[in-house]
């Protein structure tokens, strides 16, 4: 009887020893798989991050790129500022030609063209205009600019610096001037309003028969469909 009962008790602690080391191997196998599962979780977050950085590094030069297209496309194109030179110059007599394309003169670009006569190709002068603002110079030559008043067919009644921006009025009506670009501008006269195109001194709105004249005095008169004289306010 005593056999049987020490036999049960031995066969009762094998059974606990062996659910013991079960858990036991089943905590080690747990841990070793958290293990695993945090080493694969850090090497995915690691592959994503190295691929976002290089994303993030091949978008920078594409960016500079943009940007830099973004300047050319403000600068003023060698036909459009040809026109600028052309539209003061008696062009019956006398036609533009195109010099040095690519001037730097402290850090700046210019475009410089050759004015020079029909009748025999015989050169009067030169002229640089700034590639950003439309300015006009007189070149000499070895990258000096001189005003453009030095330049040898100046008219100062078609060359006339005119800014057609800003409010103006003729004591009792109100002309605003809103620059579009360095060819363009939109006015508003009192509730009335258009687009108008600037050719040197002047400007014209063709569909309402209105112009618009700079004066030396930095008025501006207005003729046509609507009259009147408007002071810089």
């Amino acid at each position: 009887m005593k056999k049987s009962v020490i036999s049960a008790l031995i066969a009762l602690l094998c059974v606990i020893g062996i659910t013991a080391c079960s858990k036991d191997n089943k905590q080690e196998k747990d841990t070793s798989s958290d293990k695993s599962k945090t080493n694969i979780s850090s090497e995915v977050k690691s592959e994503a991050q190295s691929s976002i950085e290089q994303n993030l590094e091949q978008d920078k030069p594409q960016e500079s790129k943009q940007n830099n297209n973004s300047a050319e496309i403000n600068e003023l194109s060698v036909s459009e500022a040809r026109s600028l030179v052309a539209e003061t110059i008696d062009t019956d007599n006398y036609m533009v030609l195109d010099g040095n394309t690519n001037t730097q003169i402290n850090s700046k670009k210019y475009y410089v063209f050759i004015v020079a006569k029909k009748s025999d190709n015989t050169p009067v002068g030169q002229v640089a205009v700034d590639c950003k603002t439309g300015e006009k110079y007189n070149y000499k030559g070895e990258d000096i600019l001189e005003d453009y008043s030095n330049f040898k067919l100046f008219d100062p009644e078609t060359d006339i610096q005119a800014d057609f921006e800003g409010i103006f009025t003729d004591g009792q009506r109100t002309l605003e001037l809103l620059p579009m670009d360095n060819k363009s501008f939109e006015y508003i006269l009192d509730d009335d309003g258009g687009i108008a195109s600037i050719t040197g001194a002047t400007a014209k709105d063709n569909e309402k028969n209105i112009t618009f004249t700079y004066n030396e005095d930095g008025s501006i008169t207005i003729s046509g469909d609507v009259t009147g004289t408007f002071n810089r306010q």
